[in-house]
């Protein structure tokens, strides 16, 4: 398969067909037929809104939006050829504005379109908090740093990172005293 090829079966180029289109190009022939209309037709007004908000952002990427937008897997092509029912505009434009601030924070506008950031900042958002002044709140205790390297160095930072689980009873025997005595020759 050729570059230009696999570029035109890009989940980008494919949700830019379909919203341009109006119709649900490229899908499978049995999306087409008049007992999924209600999906093919939601399928096609979640592609239009996919391309607005992409495009409202610098052509942000295709797959890190639908993550957050739609779901985790919606990246995958057997997830977007059943067609999307689900589609969050208020989480993704909430995560969009949470990564132009980090990489303002951290002085590096690039960070905007890291898809280490935008999972780990997700993640803020779904276990800790909706709310734009709790992710300010992290964001002021976070150092600046211009180069993210991966998810957990952001995790950390914004304190997010899981957590070990410790089993208490493992912890209470490691750390129990031993007054064993131990008889020699027995």
């Amino acid at each position: 398969m050729s570059k230009k090829e696999e570029k035109k079966t890009s989940l980008d180029a494919r949700i830019r067909a379909i919203a341009e289109s109006g119709k649900a190009k490229g899908m499978p022939n049995k999306f087409n037929l008049p007992n999924n209309k209600e999906k093919r037709l939601l399928h096609i007004d979640i592609c239009k809104k996919l391309v607005e908000l992409s495009d409202a952002n610098g052509h942000y990427p295709m797959s890190q939006l639908v993550y957050f937008a739609i779901s985790k897997n919606a990246h995958r092509t057997y997830i977007f050829e059943e067609g999307y029912e689900v589609f969050n505009e208020k989480k993704a434009k909430t995560i969009l504005s949470w990564l132009k601030l980090f990489a303002k924070h951290n002085g590096n506008d690039k960070l905007f379109r890291n898809g280490d950031l935008a999972h780990a900042i997700c993640r803020f958002y779904d276990k800790y908090s909706t709310k734009t002044k709790d992710f300010k709140a992290a964001l002021s205790d976070y150092t600046p740093n211009p180069k993210v390297n991966d998810f957990t160095m952001v995790a950390e930072g914004l304190g997010i990172a899981r957590k070990p689980k410790v089993d208490v009873t493992e912890l209470e025997v490691a750390t129990a005293p031993t007054n064993v005595e131990v008889e020699v020759g027995a």
